[in-house]
């Protein structure tokens, strides 16, 4: 067996860089600018980046909302700058933005040559905001030095909180969403409105993208605050975050595990009519999406009822979650003839994989005994893709599906995969 792209998460945490964090944190707000203080080379990075994922989206039909608003801008450091400082190259990159782009705000990145050369970012922006009368912000990482992706992230949004908002007059039901899961318009949006509206919330931001400056000063208004989830590293989190605007402003917050899968979603709703004081409409919740799943698996078990399936890991827990997985193939009811634990997993992250898989009634075997199980008859629902010619994949997404209808996406993407001939193979994205 052999993956067609070996992308193995196998570090307890991530070795990423904080500046990319900074600029997704407000990439799609109207009025930001951000300035990487960085040799060119950084800004490709994460222009790349950005584009990867857009040629993977329209690879996959799937419509981009929006557009990125905040400029990007590098200072350029070069050799000598690491040598003999590069403030005076960064005073000059904040007075090209401002002059090209007029920005409302701007927010500055430093990289870890930045912080190594031992730059004060934080006195130039303080210079900078004195003379163009624009706020401009530090936020306190250096590249790879320290904090990675998630610290650039939850500091681009602490820095917006502690200088554009003021407390608000509350408006009654309504929520504003923290953190990136597509903003305005998408999937998951639409996914968590649909929980939320039984208990008669509206969504009214998204925060800290998705929101021009005069909206973020408005977000203060809401009544309630609820973290978007993922494998964020802990300390980074956005439940951190809604702690930080609660603590400021006073907006509560749901302490719950994001809605994922069908049990995650159901102790979801349980845990926000618990927090709203509405417990008297969970029931009710908790039975709508009940006929939304027992209708759709329903209409799918023609092609998947008593059909096989391997499940491939090649991600540790911090990064996936098997039990959603389990319940699709069980409202599927389709067989598990085993699953398969991928090579670039350290001992340990193998050993604590199988201690949460057990009791799940299948083998759990490592990549080379997992050979034997991919046969024709069998589906791979994977983390990754592999090269076994012929083979019938799912490829299971990176951010675990939002609530009953991202369930409900990957059930109807296995029961098409399911349609194909045994012979025909290919892959299907799960995303």
């Amino acid at each position: 067996m052999a993956m067609n792209k070996r992308h193995m998460v196998t570090l307890k945490r991530s070795c990423s860089c904080s500046m990319p964090g900074v600029w997704r944190a407000v990439a799609h707000n109207e009025g930001a600018a951000v300035i990487f203080h960085s040799p060119k080379a950084c800004g490709h990075v994460a222009r790349e980046m950005e584009l990867g994922g857009q040629y993977s989206a329209l690879a996959r039909t799937l419509k981009l909302e929006h557009a990125y608003r905040a400029p990007l801008v590098t200072s350029n450091l070069t050799d000598d700058h690491s040598i003999f400082g590069g403030a005076e190259q960064l005073r000059g990159c904040i007075d090209f933005t401002m002059q090209t782009y007029k920005p409302a705000y701007v927010l500055l990145a430093a990289s870890c040559l930045a912080g190594v050369i031992g730059d004060d970012v934080e006195a130039v922006a303080e210079e900078a905001e004195a003379f163009w009368k624009v706020p401009v912000m530090s936020v306190p990482c250096s590249g790879f030095l320290d904090g990675e992706y998630g610290a650039g992230f939850y500091f681009a949004a602490q820095r917006l909180i502690d200088r554009s908002m003021r407390p608000q007059a509350t408006e009654p039901d309504t929520v504003v969403l923290l953190g990136d899961r597509r903003g305005p318009g998408g999937a998951e949006e639409a996914e968590l409105q649909e929980l939320l509206s039984v208990f008669g919330l509206r969504i009214v931001g998204h925060f800290p993208n998705y929101s021009s400056l005069e909206e973020i000063r408005m977000l203060p208004a809401a009544s309630f605050c609820i973290p978007l989830g993922g494998h964020t590293q802990p300390e980074y989190s956005m439940g951190r975050l809604a702690s930080y605007l609660e603590e400021k402003f006073g907006i509560p917050y749901l302490q719950q595990e994001y809605p994922s899968g069908w049990e995650g979603t159901k102790a979801w709703l349980t845990a926000l009519g618990k927090a709203l004081g509405r417990e008297e409409k969970t029931a009710a919740a908790i039975a709508k999406q009940s006929r939304r799943v027992a209708e759709a698996s329903a209409a799918l078990l023609p092609w998947t009822q008593g059909r096989s399936a391997v499940l491939g890991i090649g991600r540790p827990l911090t990064h996936f979650q098997p039990q959603w997985v389990l319940e699709v193939l069980a409202l599927a009811q389709m067989k598990l003839e085993g699953i398969i634990l991928f090579a670039g997993l350290t001992p340990e992250q193998h050993q604590e994989l199988r201690k949460a898989l057990e009791g799940v009634g299948a083998p759990i075997v490592d990549e080379e005994a997992g050979k034997t199980l991919l046969t024709e008859e069998a589906v791979l629902l994977s983390t990754h893709e592999v090269e076994e010619m012929g083979l019938r994949q799912l490829q299971l997404p990176v951010l675990t599906p939002v609530g009953v209808g991202g369930l409900l996406e990957v059930l109807t993407k296995l029961g098409r995969l399911l349609k194909r001939s045994p012979y025909r193979g290919g892959v299907v994205y799960g995303w």
